[in-house]
């Protein structure tokens, strides 16, 4: 009886090396916009924020608390973890812990929880049964701060807290509060654990904490809880060459050598900066959408209507609004009465006046100022002067040949 052979696996059954993923194709060792930076290997690309990291070391390593205020995504959590990083073990011990929700007794918790993790020895405490008692019985709030201050109280080397997201407390529509008022009620339900020695806490805050400070001081108020700062520091958001900046690292950290420009039309790339107004994780949000997109489409880099497709999800705009869109990131700027703009869209001043408005209204652009009653516009955050990226200005309606491709090709869209 004749064995019966195995079918042959053809060239197309073998598995692919290579995954099939938008940074693979486009020839990248990772993905360049993940926004996980508080992963170690990113740290090195968190830039403009040395003299701030200089700052909190100072006034943390003196175990002075420290507030840090400002938007969600604007870099407090990498600044942490950039300053956590310079924390000599030999000198401090150090915990973070994460508190995104509106209890003191979770708070507490979670801090003698990392406690036991990262500290093994204290003399006259068994550490192994206070864990097994956190894990099984209901302590209280008391109880558990009771345990901390012990600890604390016979520590040899200093210790610092890293508290996170706490800003990201919801309000209380009940009770009529806002996220910033219940984040002070927790910050006084833990305002002895605040006031412990031998501890320094770095703790994250709503953007209206800083003015909040600032308020208070020049009235010579009672600033209550916030007295147990020494400073409210504000992270401002990034210049949009330190988002360049962080944009090149990332690229050359995921394997990409050449230019910026030929991984993205600058067009896309002037819109991607104008959208994310300062704040990186926005920023990498809408960079690796745009990656995403370009991958779908097989191209060799991200263009300007990968980034609007991205941004254009929602919103549903049509194609006038998108040339619209790619004449600001092109030109800088806009005026509706401009006869080669009129000339160049195919509209007239009303029609054009109106897609402005529309921009507008999705705050995908914004009136910059009004010469002589006319009004000019241009994208967010563009109320400064603004250099073309091509020969596409007000005055002329003259276009480079990628970009009369690209119009070309929305026009193709919008009549499919």
């Amino acid at each position: 009886m004749k064995k019966k052979r195995k079918p042959s696996l053809g060239k197309s059954a073998a598995p692919s090396k290579t995954p099939n993923t938008a940074f693979s194709h486009f020839k990248l060792k990772l993905d360049p916009f993940t926004t996980l930076s508080l992963r170690p290997q990113n740290l090195d690309c968190f830039v403009g924020r040395e003299l701030l990291i200089d700052r909190l070391c100072s006034s943390l390593f003196s175990l002075s608390n420290v507030g840090l205020a400002g938007e969600p995504g604007v870099g407090k959590s990498s600044l942490m973890r950039a300053v956590q990083s310079r924390v000599s073990a030999g000198q401090f011990h150090s915990v973070s812990i994460g508190v995104p929700i509106d209890d003191a007794g979770y708070f507490l918790n979670e801090l003698l929880k990392e406690m036991l993790v990262v500290i093994s020895k204290i003399s006259g405490m068994d550490l192994k049964t206070i864990g097994r008692r956190l894990e099984k019985e209901n302590l209280s709030k008391n109880e558990v701060f009771s345990i901390i201050r012990q600890m604390v109280l016979k520590l040899k080397k200093p210790l610092l807290v890293f508290v996170d997201d706490l800003e990201k407390i919801k309000g209380d529509r009940i009770r009529h509060l806002t996220r910033s008022e219940r984040t002070l009620q927790v910050l006084e339900e833990v305002k002895s654990l605040l006031e412990l020695p031998n501890v320094g806490f770095a703790i994250s805050l709503q953007e209206e904490f800083y003015s909040k400070v600032r308020s208070v001081v020049q009235e010579g108020g009672d600033p209550t809880i916030l007295g147990l700062f020494k400073s409210i520091i504000l992270v401002e958001k990034f210049s949009p060459n330190e988002l360049r900046e962080i944009l090149s690292r990332r690229l050359e950290k995921a394997g990409y050598y050449s230019s910026t420009d030929h991984f993205f039309e600058s067009e896309a790339l002037v819109l991607a900066l104008a959208l994310a107004d300062g704040n990186p994780r926005r920023f990498l949000y809408l960079l690796s959408e745009g990656m995403y997109r370009g991958y779908r489409r097989k191209t060799e880099r991200v263009e300007f209507r990968d980034l609007f497709e991205a941004v254009n999800e929602h919103l549903k705009l049509d194609q006038v609004c998108r040339k619209l869109l790619y004449f600001l990131a092109k030109s800088g700027r806009a005026v509706a009465s401009n006869t080669d703009l009129q000339s160049f869209m195919g509209l007239d001043m009303i029609s054009i006046s109106r897609r402005l408005e529309i921009l507008c209204k999705n705050r995908l652009a914004e009136m910059v100022e009004v010469v002589d009653g006319v009004k000019v516009y241009a994208l967010p955050g563009r109320k400064t002067a603004f250099e073309p990226t091509a020969s596409l200005s007000l005055g002329k309606t003259t276009t480079s040949a990628s970009g009369e491709k690209v119009f070309n090709l929305l026009n193709e869209e919008g009549n499919e």
